[in-house]
């Protein structure tokens, strides 16, 4: 049951590690913040920090509004489906395996302890 489970743990690394390093391969790096130009003695204590935040607000990308198809998205934007399929099938299958390996040997454990408790009552005189 273990091997089973470290199975299954491996095929979630591989899928995972195979996603995040497609992802990191077509990550862009986020804008610059353009360089805070302002001479603290004549500003007020306030203006710097709404100064910094209209900066950070221009540089945060704009809201999507509608629905933008698949083909229109750029490539960073993209999440490849298929590993993450395949990943998400294959955990659930080896784990659906274990678990009918699981039953299978509770099962034969029963019937092992019914077949000796029935030969203990005929051998007793009992049955």
């Amino acid at each position: 049951m273990t091997t089973l489970i470290r199975m299954a743990a491996a095929v979630l690394i591989v899928t995972a590690g195979s996603a995040s390093i497609r992802a990191r391969e077509q990550a862009v790096p986020p804008p610059a913040l353009p360089p805070l130009h302002l001479s603290i003695p004549s500003v007020a204590p306030g203006q710097v920090a709404r100064e910094r935040m209209l900066l950070l607000a221009r540089a945060q990308p704009q809201q999507q509004e509608e629905f933008v198809p698949l083909d229109q998205l750029p490539p960073q934007e993209r999440l490849p489906a298929a590993p993450l399929l395949v990943g998400a099938y294959a955990f659930v299958l080896l784990m659906l395996f274990g678990y009918l390996v699981s039953v299978s040997r509770r099962l034969t454990a029963i019937q092992r302890e019914v077949d000796r408790l029935d030969a203990d009552l005929k051998h007793n005189g009992r049955g």
